[in-house]
């Protein structure tokens, strides 16, 4: 009753990969090596005669200077740069102008900087609208809670970069769990 040991096993031998490619497969890539090739050729005989075309450049360059002469490379070669006269600007373009100029010459970072350095973490700051024309701010932000809130406007005026710092108005969130306390400070600052 003992099992024959000589079992003999049949493996299904697996088909061949390429067997199951079809022939439109086999001709897409015969046609892509096919344009591969011929445009890797086309370049190498467009650089050749771009290097000919060098060559012979040069060689009437050299043919065209008489004998005595320097040749100078065509970067040394210097030309004359003619000045633009500056625009006429009328009066409107002018105060335009110089307001630009004006705002570009803002000290913000000096704002910035004084802001950053009284901050307190249960303060977001959401919006800073400078009035630089009157040496003005305005922060809006949400603070954990009131006396949060009066805490960092302490510090803000503590800060010799601010000037009359106070409270314009507050309001607390009802609907927000914790209750926060929107607010806009109004202070002013040298610009």
């Amino acid at each position: 009753m003992w099992p024959d040991p000589d079992y003999h096993f049949e493996f299904a031998q697996p088909p061949f990969a390429w067997q199951k490619v079809r022939w439109t497969g086999l001709l897409l890539l015969v046609v892509t090596t096919v344009l591969v090739l011929n445009a890797w050729r086309a370049d190498t005989d467009m650089d050749s005669q771009l290097q000919a075309l060098q060559q012979r450049k040069a060689q009437l360059a050299q043919a065209q200077i008489p004998a005595g002469q320097q040749v100078l490379p065509q970067a040394a070669i210097q030309r004359p740069q003619q000045k633009k006269p500056a625009p006429v600007l009328n009066q409107h373009e002018q105060k335009e102008a110089e307001t630009i100029v004006r705002q570009l010459n803002i000290r913000w970072f000096d704002l910035l900087q004084a802001l950053e350095a009284r901050q307190i973490n249960e303060i977001a700051l959401l919006q800073l609208i400078p009035d630089s024309g009157r040496g003005q701010f305005v922060l809006s932000g949400e603070a954990k809670d009131y006396t949060t809130l009066l805490k960092y406007i302490g510090r803000l005026q503590q800060e010799p970069a601010l000037t009359q710092v106070h409270l314009q108005k507050h309001q607390v969130n009802e609907t927000h769990p914790q209750r926060p306390v929107g607010f806009e400070i109004q202070g002013g600052w040298q610009p």
